[in-house]
């Protein structure tokens, strides 16, 4: 029973970390799940304050890490708060509009072009290309960032239980 229950675990954080770049799969949740499932349905060791205020703090940083990196690039390379709503439709809907004929490359072409065309809509031609290029490398950054703070999580928690 205890190999189906770290099976289960194993994935929950598989999917924790395609939830990075997926944006309908809630990373962090899962992270916590694979945690929370450990603990009530194994809990060999016990999980103490030692382990849960740093997860926790992790966690914020890991919700904070996607908020602050677009924000700094949009900011930084010309973007309002417009921009970050268009990017963030851009981010859900490429995938589904773009993602028969692009693949994985929707999930970057999608917030892209979803910022360019408001940019032009708005009237800021010449910037809408940098603009929409901040976009891009935000959501890099962000995941790149999420994905070390993750694979801290994850391997932490290996570290005490095993």
């Amino acid at each position: 029973m205890d190999a189906i229950i770290w099976t289960g675990i194993g994935v929950l954080f598989l999917l924790s970390l395609a939830g990075v770049i997926i944006p309908i799969i809630p990373d962090a949740l899962l992270v916590w799940i694979g945690f929370l499932t450990y603990k009530f349905a194994l809990g060999h060791v016990p999980l103490t304050w030692t382990f849960w205020v740093p997860m926790t703090v992790l966690t914020a940083l890991l919700i904070g890490a996607d908020l602050l990196s677009n924000a700094y690039f949009l900011k930084k390379y010309g973007g309002d708060k417009w921009s970050m709503i268009v990017a963030t439709v851009g981010l859900l809907a490429g995938p589904l509009l773009l993602g028969a004929f692009l693949g994985p490359f929707a999930i970057l072409v999608g917030p892209f072009l979803a910022v360019w065309g408001l940019e032009v809509v708005r009237g800021k031609g010449a910037l809408a290309m940098r603009i929409a290029t901040g976009t891009v490398l935000g959501f890099l950054s962000s995941t790149v960032a999420k994905i070390i703070i993750q694979l801290v999580m994850i391997i932490w928690f290996l570290i005490v239980v095993l």
